[in-house]
């Protein structure tokens, strides 16, 4: 039986044995590290339908995959997701904001999406 309530108190306590709300073992999220061009992606769209994308967030979102390149192809997939999600949707806004979301992409970072879509046009002929 001690064994059991031993299991159940670390479940609902945190490793200080206390519940103070600033715990980080508290936060739901605080265990799942979010990864920055998700955070970038989602600060992008607005909260409201009435407004416009976020053009900032877009500039910093361009800037992290011009100075990381490994995140390229996720992030490119990320947009492609959200796109077919927001079509599903028949959310043309959202819509519209991930097309603007690439065209400042593919400027910004021209070579990498050319050779990115090279690779996908070599495996599609």
């Amino acid at each position: 039986m001690s064994m059991v309530s031993g299991v159940i108190s670390r479940q609902v306590l945190p490793a200080c044995g206390s519940l103070c709300f600033f715990c980080p073992t508290m936060r739901a999220r605080s265990r799942q590290p979010v990864k920055r061009y998700k955070k970038l992606i989602a600060e992008i769209f607005p909260r409201n339908q009435e407004e416009g994308a976020n053009d900032r967030k877009i500039g910093k979102l361009c800037d992290y995959a011009a100075k990381n390149l490994l995140p390229i192809p996720k992030i490119v997939n990320a947009l492609e997701q959200r796109c077919y999600k927001e079509l599903r949707n028949e959310n043309l806004h959202s819509t519209k904001i991930v097309m603007c979301i690439y065209k400042k992409f593919l400027f910004s970072c021209k070579e990498q999406m050319f050779s990115l879509w090279a690779n996908t046009l070599s495996y599609i002929s």
